[in-house]
């Protein structure tokens, strides 16, 4: 069974760490040994900048990320390919693990729409308008209230994405905002890496308004393998143990909120410390196929959550 991932920080930390994506034990959650184990086609990239990074410093970092994917795609081609258009889909399983950057909040563009152009042409296809924080765009779900909606960049930033081709990612997006986008958009939009808040209860998490909005514009909810959101904390705060079962669960909710045609997998490997029990990188997924089809999920649909439904996806958003 193929694996298709909306969400990884993976070459952030090569950036940030010089650490080697195709080293088995070299300190990643995602490297090239394990994609293998998983069936790994296709890996979203994402391009984080923190927010310690603004401006000038956002935008050098963001390309520095760029450099590395693009890196490993040159000196590793026989291992990573890099994907920016739909003749680029389906990866072939055991062929090169295609790759799309993907950035992380808007920051690096520093409210010029002209860097967007030149990040497209770096092979950027997707933007999560922000991170937690604040910027340009508009305020992350890390803001306390009252939380602004999009900036007149944002307005012009998404219109701008939708017409090159540039998937238009609500994560970390709270509301106005992500109303203000869902009035926006043409083409489905996607939140590549969430889990559900009727499930745990935090900002970060969808609710089943926003997952049954972006369902009914064509797009796709990526369910995440972060225990943060996928167990809500004891009266100390403490995080109970989480595993596989719990991302199961998130991942029916979302099939019951919006259709298994709009689930995917956005797991957020590389993007926290503390892992699942059972999951704690793709070699491990086995365990999630098992939970889905204890909770009856049938193959077909496990199928179309690992890899069908994001490649689909991919080929109706992507520029030709």
């Amino acid at each position: 069974m193929a694996y298709a991932d909306a969400h990884a920080d993976t070459f952030y930390r090569v950036a940030l760490e010089q650490l080697d994506p195709l080293a088995e034990h070299g300190g990643l959650h995602v490297n090239l040994p394990r994609m293998r184990q998983a069936g790994q086609v296709l890996q979203a990239c994402s391009v984080f900048t923190p927010r310690s990074f603004s401006g000038e410093p956002a935008e050098a970092f963001a390309r520095r990320i760029l450099a590395c994917i693009h890196d490993a795609c040159a000196c590793h081609p026989k291992s990573f390919a890099l994907c920016g258009r739909r003749d680029s889909l389906p990866p072939v399983p055991g062929g090169p693990v295609a790759l799309i950057p993907w950035l992380e909040g808007a920051g690096p563009l520093r409210g010029n729409l002209s860097l967007l152009d030149e990040f497209f042409a770096l092979g950027v296809r997707g933007i999560g308008l922000t991170h937690n924080h604040a910027n340009e765009v508009a305020d992350g779900c890390g803001v306390p209230e009252p939380r602004k909606g999009l900036s007149e960049f944002g307005r012009e930033l998404v219109a701008r994405m939708e017409a090159l081709g540039v998937a238009v990612d609500c994560a970390h997006l709270p509301q106005p905002a992500f109303d203000d986008v869902m009035s926006l958009v043409r083409r489905p939009p996607i939140i590549t890496h969430t889990g559900c808040r009727a499930l745990v209860p935090l900002t970060r998490n969808a609710d089943d308004a926003m997952m049954r909005a972006v369902a009914q514009r064509g797009g796709v909810v990526g369910l995440d393998f972060y225990p943060g959101h996928l167990v809500p904390a004891d009266a100390d705060g403490k995080l109970p143990e989480a595993g596989s079962r719990h991302v199961a669960d998130h991942i029916v909710h979302a099939i019951d909120v919006c259709g298994r045609e709009h689930v995917v997998l956005g797991g957020d490997f590389d993007g926290f410390e503390d892992a699942c029990s059972d999951l704690h990188h793709p070699g491990e997924l086995d365990n999630l196929r098992r939970a889905l089809g204890q909770r009856g999920l049938a193959e077909t649909g496990i199928e179309a959550v690992f890899s069908g439904n994001l490649l689909r996806y991919l080929r109706e958003v992507l520029p030709d």
